[in-house]
């Protein structure tokens, strides 16, 4: 996949990004930098308004880069642009301009 085809994802009302094996984003949508309070690319989770809960993330795009499978979960982030939000997250492994990687899309659960 290359990273130019996937800005029809800046459209989208869901977060969606991709992350190199360093949990670096290569890539984040206009929902997630949003989200973010500013731009995504080339920062990890733990230089993120969620640093305190970027262990957690960081362990699920392991486990998911290394099972080879899609993974479905719920994921907690702390300081967010909405404050504290409860993901609905889909992570499955993946390649990105030849950089192999762990692509995700996730939307925040609202009561």
């Amino acid at each position: 996949m290359k990273s130019k085809d996937l800005h029809i994802t800046n459209s989208f009302p869901v977060i969606f990004w991709a992350k190199d094996l360093d949990g670096v984003y290569i890539f984040g949508n206009d929902t997630i930098n949003t989200f973010a309070g500013g731009s995504v690319i080339g920062k990890k989770d733990s230089e993120l308004p969620w640093a305190d809960t970027a262990a957690a993330l960081v362990e699920h795009d392991d486990k998911v880069y290394a099972s080879g499978k899609p993974g479905y979960m719920h994921e907690l982030v702390h300081k967010s642009a909405k404050g504290e939000a409860t993901l609905n997250v889909c992570k499955w492994p993946g390649e990105l301009d030849g950089v192999p990687c762990t692509f995700g899309t996730s939307f925040v659960i609202e009561d």
